[in-house]
């Protein structure tokens, strides 16, 4: 291959369009082609979603994002927050102030609603670098070496390189490695969206509507709530509001909400709970908690039914290196993770920031390709093993773990080394 080589990006998630960006900052060619309208990313996919970003990622954005939009992110992410461990009756076990990796914003913890941050991701890449409606189906390898990818419409595209940044489900991952499977945890999450309005606010303890919260039970389940704030295009998608000009702050965020999440053991719930609606998963969570404090009970009861949704929790087993060549993968569609342990986000955007500068330093691409799977598989998977073991230690059958799990938090409360050594990994 020579010259500068063209890249075929699967996916227009955050590090889908990390990447892009990073390979525009670096002068190379690439096309990104999602499933969806690209647009309508930010309404669906990540209307919800409060996204933990730590250094690694902080640092990815500001390497591959024009400085323009890097100030516009730093100008209005939140900081990464407080993080709060509670009983089931909100007593409090060890609050942890805002996580200080670093001075500077790209050394630093983030947090950022889903939906703006991809719309900030898309800042510069108009339309003929980001395809939406192209479902992908497959790729081959032409005649002359380069690579096309089919798509469901019947087109096709070409290029040197492709990156699957699909997801979890990635069909990309399938063809190029259909021995790498996902392991189901056997934990079921339901999750849910309170929406807070005016003087709602002041009516639940001030440590859920300002911090990230994890609700330990002597049980084998738990809860976790984040505060957070409805972003513009989240609340133009739901209710028609106009959030103001259409070239305002990329970020700007109107509207209260705390998410929940609650997690058990698949077994303990009835057999059919993959059928449930959306009120009847709000029902089911709300009687297991009926015991638990008030105002956790209303987190659940008030919900709005149309956002409670359950999702299995899988993680990618680790899988054996394979022999580089012109197709990769990005993310979720190689090192996905149960949500669990809030690093996802910043480990796709660190592979992106990691190929893209591969790709940009290297006369081989595809040596450059062997070389970012080699760290990739070392971060990656062992970003995987920590929220496994997450969610193994918040549905734990075994009340002695539980209750020396709480006993560790109270201790850490009063011990700042024994809250470095537990918190270690804590928000990379």
């Amino acid at each position: 291959m020579t010259g500068i080589p063209h890249v075929l990006i699967i996916g227009g998630g955050l590090g889908g369009l990390c990447l892009a960006q990073g390979l525009r900052k670096a002068g190379l060619g690439f096309a990104v082609y999602e499933r969806d309208d690209v647009r309508g990313l930010e309404q669906d996919r990540f209307q919800d979603q409060r996204v933990r970003i730590g250094p690694q990622g902080a640092r990815a954005l500001y390497e591959c994002l024009p400085p323009e939009a890097w100030e516009e992110f730093t100008a209005c992410a939140e900081g990464g927050g407080r993080s709060a461990f509670v009983t089931e009756q909100l007593r409090e076990l060890l609050v942890l102030p805002q996580p200080t990796a670093g001075t500077t914003p790209q050394h630093t913890h983030h947090r950022a609603s889903g939906s703006a941050l991809h719309r900030l991701l898309m800042s510069g890449l108009d339309g003929h670098l980001v395809h939406g409606g192209r479902e992908f189906t497959g790729y081959e390898r032409t005649g002359d070496g380069r690579i096309g990818a089919h798509f469901a419409d019947g087109a096709t595209a070409h290029g040197d390189l492709l990156v699957g940044a699909d997801g979890a489900d990635s069909r990309v991952r399938r063809q190029l490695l259909p021995h790498a499977v996902r392991a189901d945890t056997h934990v079921l999450a339901v999750s849910g969206r309170l929406d807070l309005a005016g003087a709602r606010t002041d009516e639940l303890p001030e440590i859920l509507v300002t911090a990230s919260t994890s609700v330990l039970t002597p049980r084998s389940d738990a809860m976790f709530c984040a505060a957070g704030l409805t972003s513009a295009a989240g609340r133009r998608g739901r209710a028609g509001a106009d959030p103001g000009p259409a070239d305002g702050p990329l970020l700007a965020r109107p509207g209260h909400h705390v998410l929940w999440t609650y997690v058990a053991r698949t077994a303990t719930y009835p057999r059919d709970v993959g059928h449930f609606d959306g009120k009847a998963l709000r029902a089911e969570v709300a009687g297991r908690i009926e015991s638990w404090h008030p105002d956790l009970v209303r987190l659940v009861a008030e919900a709005d039914p149309e956002s409670v949704v359950a999702v299995r929790m899988l993680g990618m087993r680790p899988v054996e290196p394979w022999p580089p060549g012109p197709v990769t993968l990005l993310g979720d569609a190689i090192h996905g993770m149960p949500a669990l342990g809030g690093t996802g986000a910043t480990t796709a955007l660190r592979d992106a920031r990691l190929l893209s500068g591969l790709l940009a330093r290297r006369r081989d691409p595809v040596q450059a390709i062997g070389a970012y799977e080699s760290e990739m598989r070392s971060y990656g998977f062992d970003a995987v093993a920590r929220s496994l073991r997450a969610t193994r230690s918040a549905t734990s059958e075994s009340r002695l773990a539980r209750t020396l799990l709480r006993g560790a938090l109270r201790t850490a409360a009063h011990s700042g080394w024994v809250r470095a050594a537990v918190f270690r990994d804590f928000g990379e």
